[in-house]
């Protein structure tokens, strides 16, 4: 490898080129000035001949500086050449350096190349160093305004985070808590000030716990994004679950916003009772004249028994075996109107779809826009749905009462169950009324809509069959045309079932 690369400009002599070899260098060689430009290999020293920088001394150093790569220039000229002012002053200021021809043969001259070359590489590195301390100046500086605006955008985001009226709670893939708003504390009860390193698992309550552990499972199956209701004492949360991605798409942990529902939810409950008050109103005609026949009955035997001068005891047994049934008759009509309005608290369990339906019909039969409406059973053998009986009840309660008075009591109405995959039961309620018209189909369950006359009805009833399908983890829609309208409710069958 040479020792440096010597760029010759008009310098012919032979001898030069020769010794430069032997000693280790590297030569290249162009006639002129002009073809400097045409160099490209790399060179670390330029000789030019001084018979080319004669005339216009100032241009043709401009012109060599923007040529020649940064490195040393030397001109070589003989000894007893009488150096011009220029020239003179180019040395002096040590824009150009000067060999002699006549220091070749004792290889003086290269000693004086050797010397341009190391001082050159001296000064190429001192201004590379130079360059190097500027740029990493200019990096601290750079490093140190980022850091700035990222401590500024963090306490930003903190700022932001704690004055957003929902909670949020910020979780990594293990469950550790990475941030926790003052709204999400309040609402969890949180108070410790410290959490880094602790999960949810080790400090929410089993409620809580258990949602997250189900928006958990439903991000590694990519199904986050559905809202979720839990209890906390007296206190009701809505609370939905978005995943956290990085650039390539993966996920780095989850986002939870939790919203004080408690206000809705009791609103919900009065809207329920209010509901159930307004369907016992129009029961309460039909379950009177229901009442009284058996009390009809109940007065006729006891007139008959009152008015007998002698009683026998065979007389006596079915007199009062008929008083006995007709009372149970009553008391169970009584019972049944208790039942559906009295509130109780919600209990889940199983319930065979097929009772639920037969249950739902005895609060009905006494209505008398039921007397010629013809009931059709279709249901599948051993059907069960999760949940909470009576809210199922006042599901079909409502779209079976709604079907009567679309039908104006003429008709025939089809109750059937079937299995609904592997976790749900369908029920499908069809009724051959004269439809409803496409333009309102998908406003049926708009709170407040209503196609009944005013006064007669609140527009609650489908708003409120598709609220607590919803809260009962199921779905409901609804197929209609002339003639016919059909509501399919969906409802799981399974307490586990997807998140």
């Amino acid at each position: 490898m040479a020792v440096a690369t010597l760029l010759f400009v008009g310098i012919p002599e032979p001898l030069f080129a020769k010794r430069a070899h032997e000693l280790g260098y590297a030569v290249l060689s162009v006639p002129d000035v002009n073809a400097i430009g045409s160099v490209d290999a790399p060179y670390d020293l330029m000789l030019i001949h001084g018979n080319l920088i004669r005339d216009s001394i100032d241009s043709i150093i401009e012109r060599l500086y923007f040529l020649n790569n940064n490195v040393p220039i030397a001109v070589c000229i003989d000894a007893h050449e009488r150096l011009d002012a220029q020239l003179s002053h180019a040395f002096r200021e040590g824009t150009l350096d000067v060999l002699y021809y006549n220091e070749l043969p004792s290889d003086l001259i290269f000693a004086r190349i050797d010397k341009l070359f190391v001082f050159g590489l001296l000064d190429k590195n001192l201004r590379s160093l130079q360059e190097n301390i500027r740029e990493k100046e200019t990096l601290r500086r750079e490093l140190s305004i980022r850091s700035q605006l990222v401590d500024q955008e963090r306490e930003l985001n903190a700022h932001i985070i704690d004055s957003i009226t929902s909670g949020m709670v910020i979780l990594d893939m293990s469950g550790a808590i990475l941030r926790i708003n003052e709204a999400a504390r309040r609402l969890l009860n949180f108070a410790l000030s410290e959490y880094t390193g602790i999960t949810y698992r080790s400090i929410f309550s089993k409620e809580m716990v258990v949602l997250i552990d189900r928006l958990f499972r439903a991000m590694q199956s990519k199904d986050l994004g559905e809202i979720h209701k839990v209890r906390l004492n007296e206190t009701y949360l809505q609370v939905s679950g978005f995943g956290m991605l990085d650039s390539q798409q993966t996920s780095r942990g989850m986002i939870l916003f939790i919203q004080d529902i408690t206000e809705q939810e009791n609103t919900a409950v009065q809207l329920y009772r209010t509901e159930k008050l307004a369907t016992v109103g129009t029961m309460l005609s039909g379950i009177a004249h229901e009442l009284r026949n058996p009390l009809s009955i109940i007065s006729a035997r006891v007139q008959r028994a009152l008015g007998r001068k002698e009683w026998d005891r065979e007389w006596m047994s079915k007199t009062l075996d008929s008083v006995e049934k007709q009372t149970q008759r009553c008391s169970s009509i009584v019972n049944n109107l208790l039942d559906f309005t009295r509130h109780s608290a919600t209990a889940l369990g199983y319930h065979k779809i097929g009772e639920v339906l037969d249950e739902t019909l005895t609060y009905v039969e006494y209505q008398n826009i039921f007397d010629t409406i013809s009931i059709i059973k279709e249901y599948g053998e051993g059907l069960e749905v999760f949940g909470d009986r009576s809210r199922f009840v006042q599901i079909f309660l409502n779209i079976i009462t709604n079907a009567a008075d679309a039908m104006a009591g003429r008709g025939s109405l089809t109750l059937s169950t079937a299995p609904y995959g592997q976790q749900y039961v369908l029920a499908q309620i069809t009724d051959t009324g004269p439809g409803i018209p496409p333009e309102i189909q998908n406003r049926i369950f708009d709170p407040f809509f209503t196609t009944k006359d005013p006064g007669k009805g609140t527009g609650l009833g489908l708003a409120i069959v598709h609220k607590i399908v919803q809260e009962s983890g199921g779905e409901v829609w609804l197929k209609s045309k002339s003639g016919s309208t059909a509501f399919f409710i969906k409802l799981p069958s399974t307490r586990e079932r997807k998140a």
